[in-house]
This record gives C-alpha cells, sequence and structure tokens, in this order.
C-alpha cells in the first residue's frame, strides 16, 4: 500500500507539472494585453505591445515626450496620432476610434489631438 501512494504522489506530481506547462502559453499571450484603467481617455504607451511607460491622455498634447506607439482609447470620440509634434500632418497619421486598440503606430507619435485626423495641406 505505501508503495501505491508513493506512485499516486508521482503521478499527481507529473501531472500537475504537465499541467502548468500547458497553462504557461496562455499567461504568456495574456501578458501582451493591454493593462488601462477603466477611465475615459486614451491610454498611451511608449513601445509596441503596450510595452514601456503608460501615460493617459485626456486631452490633446501638441508634444508627447517621450513618444508613444502604442495605445487604447477608451475615449466616446476618435483620436488622432502625429508622428510630427504639433499636430504637424506633412508626417504619418492614425486615427484611433472610440473603443479601439492600437498595438504599433508603425512610428513614433509626438502628438495626439481629440478628433478625426487633418489631411489638408
Amino acid at each position: 500500500m505505501k508503495r501505491f501512494m508513493q506512485n499516486v504522489g508521482l503521478f499527481t506530481a507529473v501531472a500537475m507539472a504537465g499541467l502548468g506547462t500547458a497553462v504557461l502559453p496562455a499567461a504568456t499571450a495574456q501578458a501582451a494585453e493591454p493593462n488601462c484603467p477603466q477611465v475615459v481617455g486614451v491610454c498611451t504607451w511608449t513601445e509596441p505591445s503596450f510595452g514601456g511607460d503608460m501615460r493617459i491622455l485626456f486631452d490633446g498634447e501638441p508634444v508627447l515626450t517621450p513618444p508613444i506607439r502604442s495605445a487604447q482609447n477608451q475615449d466616446v470620440q476618435t483620436w488622432c496620432f502625429y508622428e510630427r509634434p504639433f499636430y504637424d500632418n506633412q508626417g504619418q497619421m492614425r486615427e484611433v476610434n472610440a473603443n479601439e486598440t492600437v498595438d504599433d503606430f508603425g512610428f513614433d507619435a509626438h502628438s495626439a489631438n481629440q478628433g478625426q485626423c487633418n489631411y489638408d495641406d
């Protein structure tokens, strides 16, 4: 009986280790989710995939220092993120709609403003 209990204990330990390994990839996948408090604003991060420093925007910012790379818009309106400071539309721009999450702008955003992007020259 003692030998049987040792085998059950070994089996349980092996099964738990296997289960732990199976759970790890799911936990890793969740690490890429943004961690943004429930506010009416835009959570921004200095790195792609919601990495680096986080900052919450409530109003337009003509100069973002440091620049940002990813965002989660929890505001009720669209925001525009500009590659250049002072909402300069000569560089790249990216609109982020209400309730939209952007993993990577593809550029460093140096300014952000509420509303749609201004594509006029």
